[in-house]
């Protein structure tokens, strides 16, 4: 398994660095990759064949210049503060029914809301200082439901307190139509390195495989 995280890690390293080149001008927001491994430690995650295939895919589109999704799902409903980027979109691999384009990939985006905050499509729509939520889409996926199982969760790392942790990202929103799960940490204040990662069944495939997406990393400040 440490094996399989290393591994993991140099790949999300690898793209880091690349989203990181794509704006030379502004120092990148981590400049040691080694904290990104270190909140990768912590996650322990699974890797499949078709997380591998993912995440060649996410590279691959990084390396290109493809322009990142302007997607914000509606099921937020942000009204104080304001949503972070992660540093780059993610990808599914070939997980769609046929129609949504050459490969049939789903991209996946992950923000996060530090509070002082307040969304009001929340359980708790206020979000106070030292919590974050983080919430991932998954483009194309069918309409979220509570009962649906995706296995999609989140590690993150204080890179100020060097505190961590790790849990699930569920439906807390009202549905949308296209998947957005989401969860409120207790991270503290301070830089907190966030990795999102895991599976989304889109239940208007059936027969298909889960969109298992390559980790996508987010620095925020909280």
């Amino acid at each position: 398994m440490r094996g399989r995280i290393a591994g993991l890690a140099a790949c999300v390293g690898v793209l880091v660095s690349m989203a990181a080149g794509e704006a030379r001008a502004v120092p990148p927001p981590l400049g040691d990759v080694a904290a990104v491994r270190a909140a990768l430690q912590s996650a322990a995650m699974p890797i499949s064949t078709r997380t591998a295939q993912s995440i060649t895919t996410t590279i691959e589109r990084i390396a290109a210049g493809t322009p990142r999704y302007n997607y914000f799902p509606r099921s937020v409903h942000l009204v104080e503060g304001t949503a972070q980027p992660f540093l780059y979109d993610t990808t599914a691999a070939d997980c769609l029914p046929a129609g949504f384009g050459e490969q049939n990939d789903s991209v996946g985006i992950a923000r996060a809301i530090a509070g002082p905050a307040v969304d009001e499509n929340l359980p708790v729509p206020v979000i106070p200082p030292g919590k974050v939520n983080v919430f991932f889409s998954g483009m194309n996926t069918a309409m979220s439901s509570p009962l649906q199982g995706d296995l999609v969760e989140v590690a993150w790392l204080n890179l100020t307190t060097m505190q961590s942790g790790r849990a699930p990202l569920y439906q807390e929103r009202p549905a949308d139509y296209i998947v957005t799960l989401s969860n409120t940490l207790e991270t503290g204040r301070g830089t907190i390195v966030f990795v999102v990662f895991g599976s989304i069944l889109d239940n208007t495939s059936r027969a298909l495989p889960p969109c298992d997406y390559a980790p996508v990393v987010g620095v925020v400040q909280a």
